[in-house]
């Protein structure tokens, strides 16, 4: 049997590869983000310099990704998880806020996200979803996460 976390890694690795042929990043969200704390609540070189950093990580866009979809392979779950959150505008938060925003612009389609970016968020938000850490026992029952770690458990 697959893992989670190497379901997550495969999803996460096409996610980043349909964001990188489509042009999808996460770069438009952090601006407003930073826009946002700049104007009301702190306008300080440090602040500026850490959200340059993640805009940096954003413009990435499909590389985060992939990165992220690596390091979930390699049990590095939540800096993959961060990278993958990263290059994706926050996933589903995100895409939630450009949906709203569309909708009360007046522009909105639902045909705008039947696109090949679109589904690469939707397929990053799954692979976010998918990983779990590996070692213990799942949170909602005592049942252990992957058929290895049940094999070991009864030795």
């Amino acid at each position: 049997m697959i893992s989670r976390n190497k379901v997550a890694m495969v999803l996460a690795i096409f996610a980043g590869i349909m964001l990188m042929f489509s042009g999808a990043n996460g770069i438009g969200l952090w601006e407003t983000i930073k826009v946002f704390v700049i104007t009301y609540i702190i306008d300080h070189l440090a602040v500026q310099i850490f959200f340059a950093a993640l805009i940096f990580i954003a413009s990435l866009g499909g590389l985060s990704v992939i990165a992220g979809g690596l390091l979930i392979g390699k049990s590095r779950l939540t800096t993959g998880k961060l990278l993958i959150a990263l290059g994706t505008g926050m996933g589903i938060i995100g895409l939630a806020v450009s949906i709203v925003i569309d909708y009360e612009s007046g522009d909105f389609s639902i045909n705008r996200y039947y696109s090949i970016g679109s589904l690469g968020v939707i397929l990053s938000i799954a692979a976010r979803m998918i990983a779990v850490k590996t070692g213990g026992t799942d949170k909602n029952s005592n049942q252990p996460q992957t058929e290895g770690e049940e094999e070991e458990l009864e030795e």
